[in-house]
């Protein structure tokens, strides 16, 4: 189902009479987990425009009452670079094993994570800056 889908869906139900809370945990269920679905992966590649067109989704559930709360895609973004980059620092991580353990150099960029050091080559070119693993390096360093 699309976004626009899933919002007439809520809409339906609040026109039968299901309260304001209820909505917004069906919303966020039914619209939030759409949105954020492997945004790690995608979201180095929102431009500026798509980035409006998902925030204009919660102005929308907003307006309509659907939702107790307005979310902003940059902050989600954030959220879950932050919680899978956490989860891929423990050893027992599958994504572990792209993080290898170097003394730094000079070409190389050195984030330390607690006990962790990590080292990752810098990038000049704008995709691979906006894949997530250099976006979280970029971003929390």
């Amino acid at each position: 189902m699309r976004v626009n889908q899933r919002l007439y869906l809520l809409s339906l139900l609040q026109s039968s009479g299901l309260q304001r809370s209820s909505l917004h945990l069906l919303f966020n269920a039914l619209v939030i987990n759409k949105l954020t679905y492997a945004l790690p992966a995608y979201a180095g590649q929102l431009t500026v425009d798509d980035k409006n067109r998902i925030n204009a989704i919660s102005r929308k559930a907003m307006r309509r009452g659907l939702t107790l709360t307005a979310f902003d895609i940059d902050t989600i973004i954030d959220k879950s670079d932050r919680k899978l980059f956490r989860q891929a620092t423990n050893s027992g991580h599958s994504l572990h094993h792209l993080s290898p353990k170097k003394p730094p150099t000079t070409d190389l960029t050195s984030l330390v994570r607690g006990n962790i050091h990590i080292c990752f080559p810098l990038f000049n070119i704008r995709s691979l800056k906006n894949c997530y693993i250099n976006r979280c390096l970029f971003k929390y360093v």
